[in-house]
């Protein structure tokens, strides 16, 4: 069944690569295909979609330093990242650029529509070791640097009821929502609609965020167990 509420643009110079994403979504999403630049652009300002497939080899493309002035044609758009040759480096600034996801072109046409699905609800897409990555290197940041970091500042968790405080503590050592429903006892729907509370009370749209949140919030206090990598993939 075609979601109408979910567009999404795949933007790509490479026809097959264009057609293989086409092939393994339209059943579920409407799809618009773009092969440049200048077609990205009106395309992201005109159509607005929940979604962007976008190869970083399209040509006129700047990497991942391009990704803030395409994100601010359509703020509401997930963008996803795709490359030939995955790098952790270029993930995490793709990360820290706002993208959703950060994937190999060959990636298996049934993880695609999963990635697609995961990036609507506003979650993240990339590899475990690009997370934990990304997790050290927050911790090694100076006091400076932190104050900086857009993802670390101005959050009062005091907003949080007990349950919520626990269950963002538990998305901060790495737990995902199986586990944590495990471990509470309670059910995973009961774990989403918490952590969507969460989301609103903090202002945040995902569990990366508030795992990195709660990494810097837990960085100075003592600590019973040995951290776990989030699990995002």
């Amino acid at each position: 069944m075609i979601s109408q509420s979910t567009m999404v643009l795949i933007v790509s110079a490479n026809a097959r690569l264009r057609g293989g994403w086409i092939r393994s979504l339209k059943e579920r999403f409407p799809i618009h295909e773009a092969a440049g630049r200048a077609a990205l652009e009106k395309s992201m300002a005109s159509l607005k979609p929940s979604v962007l497939l976008l190869d970083l080899a399209l040509p006129q493309l700047n990497g991942v330093g391009d990704l803030l002035a395409i994100q601010g044609l359509s703020p509401s758009t997930k963008i996803i990242l795709f490359t030939r040759t995955p790098d952790d480096s270029e993930a995490i600034k793709a990360l820290k650029a706002g993208a959703k996801g950060y994937c190999c072109k060959d990636i298996n046409p049934t993880l695609l529509t999963k990635v697609v699905d995961v990036a609507q609800k506003g979650e993240i897409w990339v590899g475990r070791k690009v997370i934990s990555c990304f997790l050290e290197e927050l911790a090694s940041l100076t006091e400076r640097q932190r104050k900086e970091f857009p993802l670390t500042g101005g959050v009062n968790f005091d907003c949080l009821t007990p349950r919520e405080h626990q269950i963002a503590r538990l998305i901060g050592d790495g737990s995902n929502n199986k586990e944590i429903a495990n471990q509470l006892k309670i059910s995973e729907r009961t774990v989403k609609a918490h952590l969507t509370a969460v989301f609103r009370k903090i202002g945040i749209s995902d569990r990366l965020r508030l795992a990195l949140l709660m990494a810097n919030d837990q960085q100075n206090r003592p600590q019973n167990s040995e951290k776990r990598t989030p699990s995002y993939d």
